[in-house]
């Protein structure tokens, strides 16, 4: 009999989850107990999570929210930035303390800020310097912007998240136009895709992410398990390509 139960055949590190309540619903995973056991129902040995309140509230105030959820080895912070004074002081004070691995660019579309050189490059040549990477929400960021601007930094690593079928004529593009930036595939389910993109720019620059709870977790980590990816090359896009991203 055919069974539904599903496994993934290597590590698994999520890349793109969102922890704690959003303004108009409460998040399914109340705490960070809850969290991990969503985590081992999927297989998924470890994640990158960030606040919902960097969202919605603001970045500072949601990378506060986001200390109560860690504590835990399996779960890596990343916190939230906007180009402004107190909110770079405030990555800058958490990478004094050898906490930052990565970071998330806050909303553009809802902060009012176009994601334009001259709003944005302090930041950017801050985080270049460091070698931090930089997740960009493909969503609420204006393609045009994106490459205009991270043309500029390109020694900056970014990652953009979100990945959606809709987003399927601007991936192309924007991979052959930012060498140094990685694709996590939320929901990137064009039947062919996964293959076509492995061929074009190499397994390397694919990310396993979920967006939970936004996304199932397991979508898009079951999807995989089904293309015609090898071994090693799953094992890279699930798990080994951030380890790499995140480690400099």
């Amino acid at each position: 009999m055919t069974t539904l139960n599903f496994k993934p055949r290597v590590p698994v590190f999520d890349a793109n989850i969102r922890v704690g309540d959003s303004y108009d619903a409460p998040s399914p995973c109340p705490n960070q107990a809850a969290l991990l056991a969503e985590m081992d129902r999927h297989g998924i040995a470890r994640a990158v999570i960030y606040h919902a309140q960097t969202e919605e509230i603001s970045p500072i105030d949601g990378n506060h929210f986001l200390e109560t959820w860690l504590g835990d080895a399996r779960l890596t912070p990343q916190w939230s930035v906007l180009p402004t004074a107190a909110s770079l002081a405030q990555i800058e004070r958490l990478h004094g303390q050898n906490r930052v691995s990565s970071v998330r660019l806050h909303d553009t579309r809802s902060a009012g800020l176009p994601f334009r050189p001259w709003a944005y490059d302090k930041l950017l040549t801050w985080l270049s310097t460091h070698q931090i990477p930089l997740w960009i929400p493909l969503p609420n960021t204006d393609a045009d912007e994106l490459v205009t601007t991270l043309q500029g930094h390109p020694e900056l690593v970014t990652v953009l998240v979100g990945a959606h079928y809709v987003h399927h004529l601007q991936v192309r593009p924007l991979l052959a136009a930012l060498p140094n930036a990685y694709l996590e595939l939320s929901r990137y389910e064009p039947i062919g895709e996964m293959e076509a993109l492995r061929d074009e720019f190499g397994a390397r620059r694919l990310l396993y992410g979920s967006w939970y709870p936004r996304y199932a977790m397991g979508t898009m980590l079951f999807y995989l398990h089904h293309t015609n990816l090898s071994e090693d090359e799953l094992a890279l896009v699930c798990a080994g390509n951030l380890e790499r991203i995140l480690d400099g």
